[in-house]
Order: structure tokens, then C-alpha cells, then sequence
């Protein structure tokens, strides 16, 4: 009687979800895609899918569904994308704005990464201003500051042994970016939390417990009341930076604080913008999502990129001496003012061949809240339905050999005549704000390293690895040891 119970509500289930998805499934009947299960869909192909083993899993995925495909999961449609064509039509479409990153709503939420598509341009210009001419000096200023800081600890381990640079890196670029978005130095409490909770939802990412909120708080609850902790101590820390500020009109922060007050500060920070925008609407909850989100996007992001750019420095001997004669001739007489940033063009080659060979976000979701009509020239012209959950695969879309020539090699002059396009930073009215000051913040810290320190090609290799962004499940692994002529540092 059990069993037989039970037999009749899966195919009762079954067949309601089958009506409910078959205007769905009637507009994507040109689209391949793995076997669909009644009710579960093709749930097997994520049941083993880990941060590990997600690259080898997208590769074979595509290359035996396309680029374009599609896949259930129980009611939800997926579309895993690695086209250009599709992608740019969708990136740069003004009405699917979207992204649907539902797992970091807690944390994230009312920030630019998941505010709604009216509040989008807004907050994108409101970021923009951050780095405008006058401040976007200021701000280079206290970038050149910390890469002499990330200079001196380098040198500490400059003794040909192996070490894992990101241990090192990423402290200096979470400082930095707490500063430009808080106006004050972080305490070592306050970056410990930020580190943590970011671990948290690194672990989160891929894992079935966190398929949904349900399971989440079902089956993790001494992480979700870990996770909750943290946020709730770095909001509570914005909240007391946000008072003072209206209090006083200018952040100084009490000694009890996490956050540290900067003796001198000639800058403007992003949170002294929220607060004296125009916009009446932005809620205390709103400005800590925003310092939340640029805090946790600049800090994961570039030191991802810092690091994959050193350990594939280390491991290009010509492209490592290029780099260095093309820093002493674009060297300032002004020891203080280190490098011509502008004339750091291979550099900035190079920089953008490793963003390209690894994306630090490698998937770019959206959802859509309408049908998306599109063309292509393989698949035809069609419509993605209402409800699908798009995630561009920009390692592979990267990667692809009908776009790149050798694109699995590393060919930093493939950036220097006419370079190919690059997502890295996204596209269309949702890229991000902050492209050009991240590129020279990433100079900035790289040109000081490259002068002063030989990168040896110590070590193992990186084995990638997915959780939230780009990472190496071994970490960074390379040696320094000191330059007989070393350069000035910044």
C-alpha cells in the first residue's frame, strides 16, 4: 500500500510538473541537453559535480551538448552558455539585467551585484564616481602605498623557498579595498570575519546542502548560524561607521571599533558617496550590502587575478624578462611615483591574457523575468523562456579554439595589436564600474614585484578549482629571491 502511495504521487508530481514547464520546454526543443528524469530532471549531473572536479565535468559537458544547451533540475531550467554570440547579445541587453545570485542574499543583498534592474544604472554610476579623475589619483596614491607594504613582507620571503603567495597577497588587496570603500583601515578582527565568512560561502558554493535555503537551513545549521553571526558583526560595523559619519561629516571612528581610523585621508570613499548621494531612497540595509558587495568582489577578484598573474609569470621566463624591460624604461626618475602606468602596455597585455586563460568569476549569471528572443547562427533564432537561469562559462567561452588561436597557450601579444574581446569584466549596462581602476590597481601591485624580485618556477602546479570564484585547490606555489639590480619600489 506503501509503495503503491507513493508510486501515484511521483507521477502525480510528475505530471504537474510536466504541464507547468511545457511552454518552456516547447520553446527550447532546438536546444541539446542531457536525459530528463520525470520530476528530477537530470539531477545526476550535478550530483557529483564539485569544486574540483568542475572544469573537467563543464569540458565534457560541452563538448558533447554545445555551447548552448539546456538542463533540468526538478522545475528549474538551466542554460549553461559558452557562445559569444549569445552572451553578448544577452550582456548587452538593457532589459535582462537580473543575475539571480540567489545563494549570497544574505550577505549581498541590496547591493550593485543583486539589485533590481531599475536600481541598477544608479548604483553603477554612484560606483563609477568613486573613481573619477580626481579621486582615482588620490586612490592610486594609497594603492602604491600598499604595494610598497606588499614589497616589504615579499622580501621577507625572498629566500628561494617555496611558499603559497595568495597567504601573502591577499591580506594587502582586503586592506586596500576595506579602505577605498569604508575610508578606514580594517582591524585584524574585522578582516579575520570578512575572511571567514567569505570561506563560508566559498565552502557553500556547489554543494547540495546549499541547493536552496531549505536545505540550507535544514541541514547546515551550525554553519547558517556561523554565516548569520558574521554578517550580522560587519553590518553592525557599517552601521557605526554610517552613524558617525552623519554625526560628525567625516569618519572618525572611536578606538572601539574594528575599523581604524586613517591618519591622513585625502581620498573619498565609497561610503561617504552612498551617504551624500542624491538618492533618498538608499537604506542603512541597502549602503551595508554596497560596502558589503564592493568588498567582497574587489578582495576574491583581484587577488585571484593577482595570483594567477604571478605564478604564470614564474612559470614564462621571456614573458617575466619582457615584463622587466619594459618597467625599466617606463620607470619615473620620481622614485615616489614608481611607474608610467600608461606605458606599461605589455604588462597590461599580460594581464589580460591571464584573465582571459582564468577568469577570476568564471560563470556570469541571468535570470530571466521575461522571454529573451535572440539569434544565432547555428542554432537558428529562438526564445529563451521566462524562468531560465543562464551562467555563461567564461572559461570555456574564453578558451574556445574557433575564437582563439592556441587558446589554451599563454600569448600575451595576442593583447597587444588588435586584441580579441574579453568578458572577464563583463559586457553591456551591467559591466563592472570599477574595470579601469583595477587594471591599473593590478599594475600597481605587480610592477613593484617584477622589479625588485626574480618569480622562480618553484613548486606544483595550480589545479583549479571553483568555489565562488577562481582558486587552486593546492594554492599559488612559486619561490622569489631578489634581484642583483633591483628596481625602486613604488
Amino acid at each position: 500500500m506503501i509503495l503503491t502511495t507513493t508510486f501515484v504521487c511521483f507521477c502525480l508530481a510528475s505530471a504537474f510538473n510536466y504541464f507547468r514547464t511545457r511552454r518552456q520546454r516547447s520553446l527550447i526543443k532546438n536546444l541539446k541537453g542531457p536525459f530528463t528524469w520525470p520530476l528530477m530532471g537530470a539531477m545526476q549531473k550535478l550530483l557529483f559535480l564539485t569544486p574540483k572536479n568542475f572544469f573537467q565535468r563543464s569540458t565534457e559537458y560541452l563538448s558533447k551538448y554545445g555551447s548552448l544547451s539546456r538542463c533540468w533540475v526538478f522545475h528549474r531550467l538551466f542554460i549553461p552558455l559558452a557562445d559569444l554570440e549569445l552572451s553578448r547579445q544577452l550582456l548587452e541587453s538593457d532589459t535582462h539585467l537580473e543575475t539571480g545570485y540567489e545563494l549570497m542574499k544574505d550577505w549581498l543583498g541590496g547591493g550593485v551585484l543583486m539589485c533590481q534592474s531599475d536600481q541598477w544604472q544608479q548604483r553603477h554610476a554612484l560606483i563609477s564616481g568613486l573613481f573619477g579623475k580626481g579621486n582615482l589619483e588620490q586612490l592610486m596614491d594609497l594603492s602604491r602605498q600598499q604595494a610598497d607594504q606588499l614589497q616589504r613582507k615579499l622580501a621577507e620571503k625572498a629566500d628561494r623557498k617555496v611558499f603559497d603567495i595568495w597567504e601573502t597577497v591577499s591580506p594587502i588587496v582586503l586592506e586596500l579595498i576595506v579602505t577605498i570603500t569604508c575610508g578606514a583601515r580594517p582591524s585584524e578582527e574585522y578582516s579575520k570575519n570578512l575572511e571567514d565568512l567569505s570561506k563560508v560561502y566559498r565552502k557553500r558554493f556547489l554543494s547540495l546542502q546549499s541547493a536552496n535555503r531549505f536545505n540550507f537551513w535544514l541541514s547546515s545549521p551550525f554553519m547558517r548560524t556561523r554565516q548569520n553571526r558574521l554578517i550580522k558583526v560587519l553590518n553592525e560595523e557599517h552601521k557605526n561607521l554610517i552613524a558617525t559619519h552623519q554625526s560628525q561629516k567625516q569618519l572618525k571612528i572611536a578606538d572601539t571599533y574594528q575599523l581604524a581610523p586613517i591618519p591622513t585621508k585625502n581620498f573619498e570613499c565609497l561610503l561617504e558617496m552612498l551617504l551624500e548621494s542624491k538618492d533618498t531612497q538608499l537604506t542603512t540595509q541597502e549602503i551595508c550590502g554596497e560596502l558589503n558587495t564592493c568588498n567582497y568582489l574587489g578582495y576574491l577578484l583581484c587577488s585571484s587575478a593577482l595570483c594567477f598573474c604571478l605564478v604564470t609569470i614564474a612559470r614564462n621566463p621571456s614573458v617575466q624578462q619582457r615584463c622587466v624591460e619594459e618597467l625599466n624604461l617606463a620607470q619615473i626618475k620620481d622614485q615616489h611615483q614608481g611607474w608610467d602606468l600608461e606605458k606599461l602596455s605589455y604588462l597590461d597585455a599580460v594581464l589580460q591574457e591571464t584573465m582571459r586563460l582564468y577568469p577570476p568569476q568564471v560563470i556570469v549569471g541571468r535570470q530571466l523575468k521575461k522571454d529573451f528572443a535572440y539569434t544565432h547562427s547555428i542554432v537558428g533564432d529562438g526564445d529563451l523562456p521566462f524562468g531560465s537561469e543562464i551562467y555563461i562559462n567564461l572559461y570555456e567561452l574564453q578558451r574556445s579554439e574557433n575564437r582563439y588561436s592556441k587558446a589554451n597557450h599563454f600569448e600575451a601579444e595576442r593583447f597587444l595589436d588588435s586584441p580579441p574581446e574579453l568578458l572577464s569584466f563583463s559586457l553591456g549596462p551591467r559591466c563592472c564600474p570599477a574595470r579601469k581602476f583595477s587594471m591599473q590597481l593590478l599594475k600597481t601591485l605587480l610592477a613593484p614585484i617584477l622589479a625588485n624580485f626574480e618569480l622562480l618556477p618553484y613548486g606544483d602546479e595550480v589545479r583549479l578549482d571553483l568555489r565562488l570564484i577562481m582558486g587552486s585547490s593546492n594554492g599559488f606555489q612559486l619561490a622569489l629571491k631578489p634581484r642583483e639590480i633591483a628596481g625602486n619600489a613604488i
